[in-house]
Order: structure tokens, then C-alpha cells, then sequence
């Protein structure tokens, strides 16, 4: 790998940095970092865990990707691991999202953490993205793809990522909007509830309607935030789509596209707009529909 390569993909974590791999995952010999036992032990359970298949009999290769082989995590980053099957025929994203979506729903049940590790498990149908991270280790052979990476004590994400501040604002600009409207649409809805109380019988019957439009409201945000959701999660994975593993490697073009873009999708993360949409998709994953109970959640996650 070229210096100017090196420069260009030196960074897209923006988490400060520590004096080592997290040691919680990884033990540091005399020739450089290697997975934990207890870790590995971990993961295998987890992997076999997964009931519609055997994943580790499909799997051609497990990779450990992204900012744990770094000296730049905090402490509840995810161990994401990457199952390189060996027949991509019988994959699409479908299934994929529903593997993640397994997952998910089943981290408590199976303990899927290593101290506040969530362990998220993806298969990778594009192999070459993964040399694309800040690091990626190989599970079966024991052995760095890309990495493991550290960095000087003095790294300073904000002065690194400077650069993009106007990216970010203007990425987040229609979701500040939205979510201003969300926020306003429940207190209108919380004003109305409240004034049925006191109403006679033909006033209240014509509250009730308005209520009921105010809910079809609240659902219409919180489906339009999910779009907006949506665009940041696919522009992060079209900035990171090379063709090779070579591409992946020098590609210079190709790392500053991803290495900004990536940024910019963590500090959107950062700022809590993911985890607040993800909330409020939950509300309507089922049938599109928020309850007029539900609306006591939706106030707790928006903070009204």
C-alpha cells in the first residue's frame, strides 16, 4: 500500500484514541495482537446459535471488521462479524437482512456480548468492502487482513474530520426538521387528549376525529424519518462498493469517498439520530400504526 493511500484511509474512526487494542477482545503477544480465546469461544457459540442454518459450515471465511482491531473503540462498539460464504448463489440482501434481523431480536436471549460488545453478525456478499475497513481480522486463520491499526495518542477526530462539519449538517438538516414536526404533532396530540376530558359529548366526538388524523400524522413522520434513515445507511454502503480486492486496496478515489462518507454516517450515529428513528420504527414495525398508548413512548424517545 502506497503512503498517499496510507494518509488517505489513516482514519475514518472518530473515536479518540487508547493506548491499546481493547484487551477485552484481544491479547497482545510478542508478535502483535491475536483474538482471546474466551472471545473466539464466545462468537463460535454465537454463530451456532443461529437456527435456520449451520453457519459455520457455510461459512468459506469469518472476518472480524471495522474499529475493534483499532486503538480508536469505545466501549459498547460492535464486534462485527462477517461470514464470507462458500456459495453467494444461495444469498441476497433479503436474507441477509433477515440473518441480521435474527440476530437482533434474539442479542438478550443469547447473551451476543463481550463486555458491552454487542456482537453483530452480517453476511459480507461483497468480500473486497471489508478491506475497506479500518481492520479486519481473519477468524479461522488467525491472521490480519487489514490492520490491526494503532494510532498516535495525539489523533483528534474533530480536527481530522473538520472538513466535513457542512456535510454533516446538511445531513441531518431534514431530519431536524422532521423531528421537530414529530415533536410538535405529540404535544398537539397530548393538548387535544387532554382537552376531550372536559368537552360535552358532540365537541368530544369532533376531538376524536382530530386525534385520530393527529396519529395518522405522528405515523407519517416516523415513516418519513425511517426514509431519511434509509438514504444515510445506503449512501455509506454505495461509498464503500469496490469491484476487487485490489480496487478496495488502492483505489485512492474510492478511500476518500469512504472514508468521509463513513465519518459522516458515524457522527450521524454520534448525535443519537439512528438510535432515535430505530425507537421509533419499533412503534411501527408491526402494522404501521402508533396507538394512542404508544404516544407516552414516542414522548419519552423525543424527549417531550
Amino acid at each position: 500500500m502506497n503512503r498517499l493511500f496510507d494518509a488517505i484511509v489513516n482514519d475514518s474512526s472518530i473515536d479518540f484514541p487508547t493506548a491499546t487494542l481493547d484487551l477485552a477482545v484481544w491479547e497482545e503477544e510478542q508478535d502483535g495482537y491475536h483474538l482471546r480465546e474466551d472471545a473466539r469461544e464466545k462468537i463460535l457459540q454465537i454463530l451456532d446459535a443461529y437456527e435456520p442454518i449451520d453457519l459455520l459450515d457455510m461459512a468459506r471465511e469469518i472476518r472480524i471488521v471495522g474499529s475493534l482491531g483499532t486503538n480508536l473503540y469505545v466501549e459498547d462498539a460492535d464486534i462485527d462479524v462477517h461470514i464470507v460464504p462458500n456459495d453467494f448463489s444461495v444469498w441476497d440482501d433479503d436474507k441477509v437482512s433477515a440473518l441480521r434481523k435474527w440476530f437482533r431480536e434474539h442479542e438478550e436471549q443469547l447473551d451476543a456480548f463481550i463486555m458491552k460488545h454487542p456482537i453483530e453478525v452480517s453476511v459480507q456478499l461483497n468480500p473486497a468492502q471489508d478491506l475497506m475497513s479500518d481492520s479486519a481480522y481473519d477468524f479461522l486463520a488467525d491472521s490480519w487482513l487489514v490492520g490491526p491499526k494503532i494510532v498516535s495518542r495525539d489523533y483528534d477526530p474533530y480536527e481530522d474530520f473538520s472538513h466535513i462539519a457542512g456535510d454533516i449538517r446538511s445531513a441531518v438538516q431534514d431530519a431536524d426538521l422532521l423531528m421537530g414536526e414529530l415533536k410538535r404533532d405529540v404535544i398537539d396530540f397530548e393538548v387535544i387528549k387532554q382537552a376531550m376530558n372536559t368537552m360535552p359529548a358532540d365537541v368530544r366526538q369532533r376531538l376524536h376525529l382530530k386525534l385520530k388524523n393527529k396519529l395518522a400524522e405522528i405515523e407519517k413522520d416516523i415513516e418519513t424519518l425511517y426514509s431519511k434513515r434509509k438514504e444515510w445507511t445506503d449512501a455509506r454502503r454505495d461509498a464503500s462498493r469496490p469491484e476487487s480486492p485490489e480496487q478496495a486496496l488502492q483505489d485512492v478515489e474510492l478511500a476518500k469517498k469512504w472514508k468521509d462518507t463513513n465519518a459522516t454516517f458515524k457522527f450521524i450515529s454520534r448525535y443519537k439520530y439512528m438510535f432515535v428513528i430505530k425507537e421509533l420504527e419499533k412503534l411501527i414495525a408491526d402494522d404501521g400504526k402508533v396507538s394512542p398508548e404508544e404516544v407516552d413512548v414516542i414522548k419519552n424517545i423525543v424527549g417531550v
